[in-house]
């Protein structure tokens, strides 16, 4: 299937940049471009099975933000660090860089039943790493509406539900970064 996404691609650009014969010319206004705020999807093919040699590609193509920092593959688990490099990364961007990862690993393989996942502070000065929260998720609990929820959370803390089916531990010092008291 996937070999034929780049070439009806490149017909549907062909296609719609090609010159129109026999049509009037119109001349259409010049318009500044602006970038277009995308956001990525990515559509994971059902069935993949993860091995040694092809982890690092199959990594290498998610839409992530955060860098992986560790990656181990004990079949049927999988534990990934990400690094967190600055203080003001959103919880946003975390909250769907960890939607991305859970999503290929249990929407886009066969073989991956769980997922041990952790986010690190990084402190390029000290070169020190610290855990800001970890994640233990299994295959049977994820659903799309699981993906939803974290990729629509925002900056909200996560709801406790999501919490605990994804056993979510979160350290001090995310809490002193990120949990900000209510304003009434």
């Amino acid at each position: 299937m996937t070999r034929y996404i780049l070439p009806c691609a490149a017909l549907l650009f062909a296609l719609g940049t090609a010159p129109s014969y026999g049509q009037p010319n119109h001349q259409q206004p010049i318009l500044p471009v602006r970038p277009k705020q995308v956001m990525p999807v990515v559509l994971h093919e059902p069935g993949w099975e993860l091995s040694d040699e092809n982890i690092v590609d199959m990594l290498h193509s998610l839409p992530l933000t955060l860098t992986i920092r560790r990656v181990e593959w004990h079949a049927p688990a999988m534990s990934i660090d990400l690094t967190v490099p600055a203080p003001n990364t959103s919880r946003t961007e975390m909250y769907k860089n960890i939607a991305e990862i859970l999503s290929f690993c249990f929407s886009g393989t066969s073989n991956v039943q769980q997922v041990k996942l952790r986010l690190m502070a990084e402190d390029p000065w000290l070169d020190t790493r610290h855990l800001l929260l970890a994640a233990d998720a299994k295959r049977h609990i994820w659903d799309s509406a699981l993906y939803r929820e974290l990729r629509l959370t925002g900056e909200a803390p996560l709801p406790d539900y999501i919490k605990s089916k994804l056993h979510v531990i979160e350290t001090l010092l995310w809490k002193d970064r990120f949990d900000f008291p209510h304003q009434g």
